[in-house]
């Protein structure tokens, strides 16, 4: 009976999949085979997302158009919640160049979600949901950076990421007549506002010596605001005679709710190289403290004077309660073929990344699990990097290719009041991916 009623209580869950795609999953299929853990060494568009100082150590102009395709399995009492895919096209632009001898460089990064743009929404704070994986990849995510080299082999760089609030009011005026509702008319209208959300990131990369790259970024945290306010006025009339009841009859609902909610990171990364091998790792430090409860605060007025009646207020979210979490990354590339005309690279990563939801043992049901992440991948690049007057294509094609496979370690809730309307259940599942980019390079 138990498993029959978290089902139900799951099954609005339908469409979506909860982290910002690019934290949930990766940016670009190299970074994606690495782990993530590239912050000292993207060179490319994926910089724009894992460190905007690494844009002006390109070399090359850069056009990447990719595909990703995300499908996560979560369960709840061993029954999949059908958690919507996360997929859409990866890309930008890259445009390197020298300004006073320094290296500078400008980018745009995109992620556009294939089945919808930005979806908002608001659940009870008692309904079973998986927070990391229900809405938040859900959004389309547009970033532009640009990037200096300070000194020589010392880049910064800084970009900005764009979405927009949404600030709505319903507004219904007429007559209501309490007898007959033939005789009830009443006009609406709607005015929806989309309010500009922006918000930095920064990183630095350093190339110390012929082997060795450190990076650090940090991207702050993000909340998109969904402000609903309805606002019902009028009479209210009864009877054959359309007698008054109420004069100046009023309902006013106010709902604020915050969505698509994205931590404060600060990011570390070493790497060591040569013409063969890349080894790199990342620590990454996340702020899910502050993370605000995604259900929405809803405040009511009525008025029907003379009449005396009230209608109950809404309990307030209770604060979710998160904490901040630590997630190492770790990634090899082997590089058995670099010729003049080809190249073929081998990679491998992982990370493991903690849970930051505290056990719910109250009204609350945000489901979550421990993470175990495995990617793997291939780049091939085509054509010289450096061809001559002679060349056909002005620079070579790189094809990178990458699977991704996140364990969510089963994780069991038992609720403290025997009587709770949800009872105990145990999370877990998996998620399965896939990553492509084509890179043109000039």
């Amino acid at each position: 009976m138990r498993r029959h009623l978290i089902v139900a209580l799951v099954s609005g869950l339908a469409g979506a999949a909860h982290a910002n795609p690019l934290d949930a999953f990766g940016f670009g299929a190299r970074g994606i085979a690495l782990g993530g853990a590239v912050t000292a060494t993207a060179r490319d568009v994926s910089a724009n997302y894992y460190n905007p100082g690494g844009l002006a150590a390109a070399e090359h102009l850069h056009i990447d158009l990719g595909y990703v395709y995300t499908q996560p399995r979560a369960e709840l009492n061993g029954a999949d919640v059908d958690i919507d895919r996360s997929s859409g096209f990866q890309g930008g632009l890259l445009l390197p160049g020298r300004l006073f001898g320094h290296r500078v460089a400008f980018s745009l990064g995109l992620f556009l979600p294939d089945d919808r743009i930005t979806r908002l929404r608001a659940l009870r704070q008692s309904q079973p949901r998986f927070e990391l994986y229900d809405n938040r990849p859900q959004r389309l995510v547009i970033t532009s950076s640009a990037s200096v080299e300070i000194i020589d082999d010392l880049f910064f760089g800084a970009g900005v990421t764009y979405l927009s609030n949404t600030e709505g009011k319903l507004d219904v005026e007429g007559v209501v007549h309490t007898s007959d509702v033939e005789q009830t008319r009443l006009l609406s209208s709607v005015n929806v506002n989309l309010r500009a959300v922006r918000y930095p990131s920064f990183g630095l990369m350093w190339r110390p010596g012929a082997h060795w790259r450190f990076g650090l970024a940090e991207r702050e945290a993000f909340s998109l605001a969904l402000d609903l306010d309805v606002d019902v006025h009028g009479r209210i009339v009864a009877g054959p005679t359309n007698t008054t009841v109420v004069e100046e009859g009023r309902f006013f609902l106010t709902s604020v709710n915050d969505n698509l909610f994205s931590p404060r990171q600060v990011v570390g990364g070493a790497a060591w190289e040569n013409d063969t091998f890349t080894f790199s790792l990342d620590l990454a430090w996340l702020q899910w403290s502050g993370f605000p409860s995604s259900t929405a605060a809803i405040d009511l007025d009525l008025d029907l004077e003379p009449i005396q009646y009230t209608i109950p207020i809404p309990d307030k979210p209770l604060d979710p309660g998160f904490h901040d979490i630590v997630v190492p990354r770790a990634g090899v590339e082997y590089r058995p073929v670099e010729g003049d005309t080809f190249g073929l690279a081998v990679r491998l990563g992982g990370f493991y990344e903690p849970s930051p939801a505290p056990d719910q043992r109250g009204l609350t049901n945000y489901a979550d699990c421990d993470k175990l992440g495995v990617g793997t991948g291939v780049g091939l690049r085509f054509g010289a990097l450096h061809p001559g007057p002679e060349a056909v294509w002005p620079g070579p094609l790189t094809l990178d290719l990458a699977g991704q496979y996140i364990h969510l370690r089963e994780r069991k809730y038992h609720k403290s009041n025997p009587a709770d309307g949800v009872g105990d259940y145990t999370a877990g599942g998996d998620v399965l991916g896939t990553a492509m980019t084509l890179g043109v390079l000039f």
